[in-house]
């Protein structure tokens, strides 16, 4: 999944995802992001930012949010200011280098922003951190339902994937029997 692709991409996502039993969302809630949203929602390249084209919510399939498990959702107001801090450098980016918007709207990708500690700090807090959670819910769905047949849908950022497949294929003994890809992007 990229979180920056045309329209007809999140269409496809969204058809594959109607297909699911549940749903494993990356982010918040929606309503939880209403600048976010409202932000993404401008973008000088013609793309579309998954958090405009995908709306998981509107599926009327369960959807989980391992970003927002009781245990560490943070509490209204700082949700606010995540949502704020979170909003501002991808629509800065998104307007600043619009043919460039793929590459670096993902900011754990962009070299350019930040490095040092304070770069190491945002992929521990945006990538570990978050696959950790991540793969916790995946393991408690696995716990719980496992012997279920049931499809559970992931869209989950790219760079999420490889802790994903790794933990399904070495710990939990799953194995891809079938692939598919989607268009990001027409070129040009």
């Amino acid at each position: 999944m990229l979180h920056v692709a045309e329209q007809a991409f999140y269409d496809q996502v969204s058809e594959r995802l109607r297909e699911c039993d549940l749903i494993v969302a990356e982010g918040q809630p929606y309503a939880d992001l209403p600048l976010h949203r409202r932000l993404a929602r401008i973008r000088a390249d013609g793309l579309v930012h998954q958090l405009v084209g995908l709306e998981v919510e509107s599926l009327d399939i369960p959807v989980l949010w391992p970003d927002e498990d009781d245990e560490t959702k943070p509490a209204r107001w700082l949700n606010i200011v995540i949502d704020t801090v979170a909003a501002v450098p991808d629509w800065l980016m998104a307007i600043r280098w619009p043919g460039r918007a793929i590459d670096i709207t993902d900011l754990t990708g962009h070299d350019g922003w930040a490095g040092g500690r304070a770069k190491t700090a945002w992929r521990r807090a945006i990538l570990h951190d978050r696959d950790k959670q991540l793969l916790d819910c995946l393991a408690r769905i696995h716990q719980e339902r496992g012997k279920e047949p049931i499809t559970v849908g992931v869209p989950w950022g790219a760079a999420h994937m490889i802790a994903v497949a790794g933990y399904l294929f070495s710990e939990l003994g799953y194995r891809v029997v079938a692939a598919e890809w989607l268009n990001v992007r027409t070129a040009r």
